[in-house]
């Protein structure tokens, strides 16, 4: 495919999609208005049992960079519109529409528009839509589908899918294929008190999405095992085709929520186990020759089926929490599996066990907190080494009506166990910090005065290479009030660092923000400075924020900002952006 016809491609399906996003409200919210206007009776009805609520914005914004290459685009603009339409107290309709000229052939579309109706004893989706079914299965993923959630009385069936991801012929970083997900979920009980909830999700990529040429037309790509084969003369190795893979997961789990005592005992559990393939274009693995009984294996060829890529895992999530009057405690549990991987979910790092506990005490004005876990990997032996890391916190906040006082410390030791004693290290890191905050009574022009101060140690005993750093960090802090219309916020910093071998450095920071509001607080302007320097790095940022109130449901926001950077590179950045809300 030719860059001028994915680009064109690109600009086609943006089109229909603002196409279809106007003709979506005119069915769905603007032609039931207009049906129910028709006689004076349906008018009344409509005013007594019909509400249209919800906001919408149209953004625009400008940016350049001198000295430096762009770190966004050169012009943005953003549509946002999410009404939601209520019919008396029994059924609601609301919709996300999100258009954005950020959408790009070369990476997934920005692009939103989903449908969302709501009643006593279900929802469903239409469209683009998010789920979260647990932790470690399916959540915060954008999913181009429909599902539909029922729950009647204690019972929850919930069944959905769609695209995830859209073919992207790219590099390692932007490739993909479609990919396509399918979610269910049984349970009972009640997601704020007890319940259960039985979790299936299947995700697969259509490897004909992405099509690749054959290897042999590549005289740099290992045949046995697909890899470029480096060359001194490189400067940087020619790009592998075969480098992403279309892939396969099935994930099952169970989650569950005991509630108990008036929910001052909480016990909560997650078990998953992931079936995941790196590679479809891998050869596959006999089923006979799997060790398992007959339901496995008959299950394994309709679901999920094994390959030379393949690999099973599982995680456990668990949880204890107490929450008393005056005491809130959280212990808990977690294991995710080297193998583990789910498709559903964002992002997720394997291979980890950690044991935790979190308390808060809180008694009058006064609040304390402990909070220590314990992080671990290599969970199977396979790594030369195992990393270990623990961290315990602790901390006091005391706040009255003329005074806050806050001291915290942090303390995070890590270290290694290797087979060999040259590979061995450990590092660890004290935090100590304090902040007293001063407040002054609503007559007085002072409004706030406060003091923070910030001591870190730093050591790494690394083979070759220790060193112990020191830092003493100060914070002047102080609001103003000159007027009814006129607020002022600054701040000064210093920060002294001393590292062993190195000479001792200073940073200074210095920030302000002043806020004018006029025509009866319709407008309103805020001018912020920023500044720091370290050694010979000079950073100073500027900007101002205006915002005037149109209608009591119009708002226009203009945004400018400029920074500077002088250093090793000088450069510099101009962003400037305008956005309207209206409110329904």
């Amino acid at each position: 495919m030719t860059k001028k016809s994915v680009i064109s491609g690109n600009l086609y399906e943006q089109l229909g999609f603002i196409r279809n996003g106007f003709f979506f409200f005119f069915l769905i919210f603007w032609l039931p208005a207009c049906l129910f206007a028709q006689t004076g009776t349906t008018i009344q009805f409509f005013k007594n049992n019909v509400r249209l609520t919800g906001q919408a914005n149209v953004y625009g914004e400008l940016y350049e960079a001198y000295g430096t290459d762009r770190r966004r685009p050169p012009s943005t603009g953003r549509i946002v519109f999410r009404p939601t339409l209520t019919f008396s107290k029994l059924f609601s309709l609301s919709a996300d529409f999100f258009l954005s000229t950020e959408g790009s052939s070369a990476r997934q579309n920005l692009n939103i528009m989903g449908l969302h109706p709501v009643w006593s004893w279900g929802r469903g989706h239409l469209g683009d839509y998010t789920e979260n079914f647990s932790k470690y299965t399916f959540y915060a993923v954008n999913v181009k589908g429909a599902e539909i959630d029922l729950f009647p009385k204690k019972y929850r069936f919930t069944i959905g899918g769609g695209r995830t991801k859209r073919a992207v012929d790219g590099n390692i970083i932007n490739e993909s294929y479609d990919q396509h997900l399918f979610a269910a979920r049984i349970g009972y009980g009640n997601p704020q008190n007890s319940f259960i909830d039985c979790i299936f999700l299947k995700v697969k990529d259509d490897p004909a999405s992405n099509p690749k040429p054959d290897y042999d037309e590549y005289d740099y790509i290992l045949p046995d095992t697909l890899e470029s084969e480096l060359d001194t003369i490189w400067i940087e190795p020619p790009y592998n085709p075969y480098a992403v893979t279309p892939q396969e997961n099935v994930v099952t789990g169970i989650v569950s929520r005991l509630s108990m005592m008036d929910k001052r005992i909480v016990v909560l559990f997650e078990g998953s186990g992931s079936a995941y393939t790196k590679d479809l274009n891998s050869e596959k693995v006999d089923i006979d020759s799997i060790e398992s009984g007959g339901i496995i294996k008959k299950a394994l060829s309709h679901i999920f089926v094994p390959r030379r890529s393949s690999n099973f895992d599982f995680a456990v999530n668990t949880a204890v929490k107490l929450n008393l009057k005056y005491l809130n405690a959280d212990i808990g549990f977690r294991r995710i599996g080297p193998g583990y991987v789910s498709l559903g979910i964002p992002s997720n790092i394997n291979d980890r066990q950690e044991y935790y506990m979190k308390t808060a005490f809180k008694y009058k004005m006064n609040r304390f907190t402990l909070n220590w876990n314990r992080l671990s990997d290599n969970l199977l032996d396979q790594k030369t080494e195992t990393n270990i890391r623990n961290q315990l916190r602790a901390g006091w906040m005391m706040h009255s009506k003329s005074w806050h006082s806050n001291i915290h410390m942090s303390y995070l030791k890590m270290n290694n166990e290797a087979l060999s004693d040259t590979s061995e290290w450990d590092f660890s890191n004290l935090i100590l910090t304090t902040h007293q905050s001063l407040l002054f009574d609503q007559s007085s022009w002072i409004r706030q005065l406060g003091i923070k101060y910030t001591y870190q140690n730093s050591n790494k005993n690394i083979p070759a290479n220790d060193s112990e750093s020191n830092y003493h960090t100060f914070n002047l802090t102080g609001s103003f009030k000159f007027n009814q219309f006129l607020h002022l916020n600054a701040a000064v910093g210093a920060s002294h660092r001393q590292t062993s071998g190195e000479e001792a450095y200073l940073t200074k920071i210095y920030s302000g923000r002043l806020t004018h509001a006029t025509l009866k607080r319709r407008l309103s302007t805020s001018i912020h400075v920023n500044s720091s320097m370290v050694r010979k790095t000079r950073i100073f940022r500027a900007g101002v924020t205006s915002s005037y109130r149109l209608t009591r449901q119009n708002q226009v926001i203009l945004n400018c900002s400029f920074n500077t950077y002088k250093g090793t590179k000088d450069f510099k950045e101009i962003r400037s952006s305008l956005m309207l809300t209206h409110r329904l």
